[in-house]
């Protein structure tokens, strides 16, 4: 055979290869991942055997996944202890987690995304990460004077050289899975301590309550926009606080699979567009979070560019271990989604008041909802609990549909109701309004089974 019949052969073979393996799918997490945000994407999060969702004991490892390495997950620390809330650094080259407090004297720990350069910074526990805009340099927001999840004093300390700090509020108690500053570094959004929650103005030590929740988050997208993560764990309650505190709500429990499952762990990301939470959680019993199990996994959403629902979603993590604390880190410079809003922010019509719509009804319990202990809900001290009823008659107002779905106050401080455990096939009379027309139950514990119908929520009044 000629060496130009040779070289052919082989130019043509190699082409053969390019056109198969440019035909074959792309797939798995991090093409996933990479095709959601646009860009090179780090992730970081915490890693149990599926009981201990809050990250509060000794048994967890530190896990990692870079969507152009090829690696998939990966173990970043793989000797057990307490990791508790990591942060990607600015340029997602470091992560700055921290030891629980609850487990004795907290502390604040640095180390390479490659697993190299351990090192304890200080004591303390890492808040926040956040980013110099006028040097690019990279300030840990680190909380004292802990008491269980509460810190009472904030410092920032320069990542490269700790000697730069800079105290940073003394105000109030701030619960230390919540504090997210504002790209400028002049606010940040937080709960003061739970359930209140709100923003602060860093510089004149104040802050202004916005409602109650958990898992707070705040950014600026072109306006500030602050979120709440509601008592059911499956929403989030975003408020405009530039424009009159206006708020909308956006599911989170919406990622390809689930079915109406309780989720948690949301965290903003340093890209607006983006956040991650971990989920789902549906194994049963009365609080379902705590019911942990290895199927919650790390997921990313895109938030829609009016920031009114989650557009799209990539599942991280794919293991037989459970997952808490997920941190993302996002090459912003070559994400094409951009950063700050160049149209509307919010419903278009704006969000109206809700009208309550009363309604009476005689109704028949057909599917009754778990009642949690009152440990099981702590810290929170009062629980609705979700019931299905089947209408038998309507004597006030007006409703389609013979199905209606109830939340009834089951829990009140810290004590079960008598009135709570409630039984199928019983008839009662109930007096009703819808429940988004109650501002004062937005932070409230409300237990949902994942099988509930998808129906408007109702609550009993004076229950």
């Amino acid at each position: 055979m000629s060496t130009l019949i040779r070289a052919f052969l082989v130019v043509a073979l190699l082409g053969a290869a390019a056109c198969v393996a440019a035909q074959e799918p792309r797939t798995g997490p991090a093409v996933a991942i990479h095709d959601l945000t646009g860009a090179h994407t780090r992730v970081v999060w915490v890693q149990h055997d599926g009981t201990d969702v809050f990250a509060a004991g000794r048994q967890l490892v530190l896990m990692g996944l870079d969507t152009d390495d090829g690696r998939g997950e990966r173990v970043i620390l793989g000797e057990r202890g307490s990791y508790v809330k990591p942060h990607l650094t600015p340029r997602g080259d470091r992560i700055v987690f921290s030891t629980h407090p609850e487990l004795g004297d907290p502390a604040v720990h640095v180390i390479n995304f490659d697993g190299t350069g351990l090192r304890q910074l200080e004591p303390g526990f890492a808040l926040d990460v956040w980013e110099d805009p006028a040097d690019g340099g990279a300030w840990v927001y680190i909380g004292t004077g802990h008491d269980g999840y509460t810190v009472r004093t904030i410092t920032r300390v320069r990542l490269d050289d700790p000697s730069r700090r800079e105290a940073v509020w003394t105000a109030a108690p701030v619960t230390i899975d919540t504090f997210q500053v504002s790209p400028d570094g002049r606010a940040a959004g937080a709960n003061f301590p739970w359930p209140r929650a709100g923003v602060a103005d860093l510089a004149a030590g104040t802050w202004r309550e916005l409602g109650d929740g958990c898992w707070t988050g705040f950014h600026d997208v072109g306006t500030p926009l602050f979120w709440i993560f509601d008592g059911a764990h499956r929403n989030l309650l975003l408020i405009d606080t530039a424009r009159d505190d206006r708020r909308w709500t956006v599911p989170i429990n919406t990622a390809p699979g689930f079915t109406n499952p309780e989720v948690y762990h949301p965290r903003w990301t340093a890209h607006p567009r983006f956040m991650t939470m971990t989920g789902p959680y549906d194994q049963g019993g009365a609080n379902q979070v705590r019911s942990g199990g290895a199927q919650s996994e790390v997921w990313i959403g895109r938030f829609s560019a009016d920031y009114t629902a989650i557009e799209a979603w990539a599942r991280v993590t794919a293991n037989a271990a459970g997952d808490s604390y997920p941190d993302v880190w996002i090459d912003r410079s070559a994400s094409p989604h951009l950063q700050r809003a160049s149209g509307r922010v919010g419903p278009a019509a704006g969000v109206a008041a809700i009208d309550a719509d009363r309604l009476v009804v005689e109704a028949r319990l057909v599917t009754a909802g778990d009642v949690p202990t009152p440990e099981s809900i702590a810290p929170y001290r009062n629980a609705l609990v979700v019931h299905v009823y089947e209408i038998l008659n309507v004597v006030e107002g007006a409703h389609e549909g013979r199905q209606i779905i109830v939340a009834q106050w089951a829990i009140r401080d810290a004590q079960v109701l008598p009135t709570a455990v409630k039984r199928p096939g019983e008839t009662v009379r109930l007096t009703l309004e819808r429940y988004a027309a109650h501002p004062e139950l937005e932070g409230e514990r409300v237990i949902q089974a994942p099988d509930v119908p998808d129906l408007p929520l109702y609550y009993e009044v004076g229950s």
